[in-house]
């Protein structure tokens, strides 16, 4: 039985795919299987998993029809050997240091999490988050998720016991690895260690599907209901207070806005525009 089981969904990814291999072939620690779960790509993702499996043993490749990331990553995890789970996107990578520094020095923990970068093109740029700032809790990840605090999936790494029957929700196409780390983390037996390396890295790809911006902003409502009804009273009010944050700081962005437009006003270049604007209709309106 392997050590690590590293599960990575794939849908369409023949772009990144390899380098994302690359990062795990490459690791220090060598005792893992890397399950490439093929979601129905329609591009060369098959083609380019098999060449890994052809490379390397402990590469395995399944192909199944297309029911999105989160029935994907299930299927990784009922049919996963290992002792720990890591997740994996296709386009992310990991440093080669990521599973050894995650498993050296075991004081039974059962979730380890490291800090992470951006890669934007060919460089490495600054995270959209620290995960340094707060203490990684269930009571922080209702608190501060979206507002100045996330959670990467391929940052954390875990006991296959701890994570049992827990699954992300297929209803989801956003926030469900939110909803999963609120499982998780509201677990009683819990034992984290955090480890402030970029050991990480989080792809900043256009066509991602957290970039499907509608989609994140409809399964919000859903995300919310799932925390509001699941959960007891200190739950729901920190959720409440979340909320609230969001809305001020819209409100705040929405305030600017308006002050910025109302200084353009009051400049000449945009009076003489409005001014011209305004005799340009007469005339065609004449016409």
């Amino acid at each position: 039985m392997p050590k690590v089981s590293i599960i990575i969904p794939c849908f369409n990814q023949e772009t990144f795919l390899a380098s994302c291999l690359n990062s795990i072939l490459n690791q220090t620690f060598t005792d893992w299987e890397c399950l490439l779960i093929d979601d129905g790509s329609t591009d060369k993702t098959e083609e380019t998993a098999k060449k890994w499996t052809a490379k390397d043993s402990r590469f395995f490749y399944f192909k199944k029809q297309n029911e999105g990331v989160n029935q994907t990553r299930n299927f990784g995890l009922d049919i996963a050997k290992g002792e720990w789970i890591q997740f994996l996107d296709a386009d992310d990578v990991l440093d080669k240091n990521k599973l050894k520094k995650s498993l050296e020095n075991d004081n039974g923990e059962n979730i380890v999490i490291t800090n992470f970068a951006m890669i934007s093109g060919e460089e490495i740029s600054e995270p959209f988050c620290d995960l340094s700032k707060y203490e990684i809790t269930f009571e922080n990840l209702v608190a501060r998720w979206d507002i100045d605090f996330n959670l990467p999936i391929h940052c954390v790494i875990m006991k296959r016991e701890l994570v049992g029957n827990t699954r992300f929700d297929t209803k989801l196409k956003a926030k469900e690895d939110w909803i999963f780390w609120l499982e998780i983390f509201n677990k009683r037996d819990v034992q984290s260690k955090f480890i402030d390396e970029r050991l990480a890295y989080y792809r900043q790809n256009a066509h991602g599907a957290s970039k499907q911006f509608l989609s994140v902003y409809m399964d919000n409502f859903t995300a919310n209901k799932f925390v509001f009804e699941k959960y007891d009273d200190y739950a729901k009010s920190l959720l409440f207070n979340r909320l609230n944050l969001q809305n001020l700081d819209l409100n705040n962005n929405n305030f600017h806005q308006k002050n910025y437009i109302r200084k353009l006003q009051r400049t000449k270049i945009l009076k003489v525009y409005l001014n011209f604007r305004e005799k340009l209709s007469k005339f065609f309106n004449r016409s």
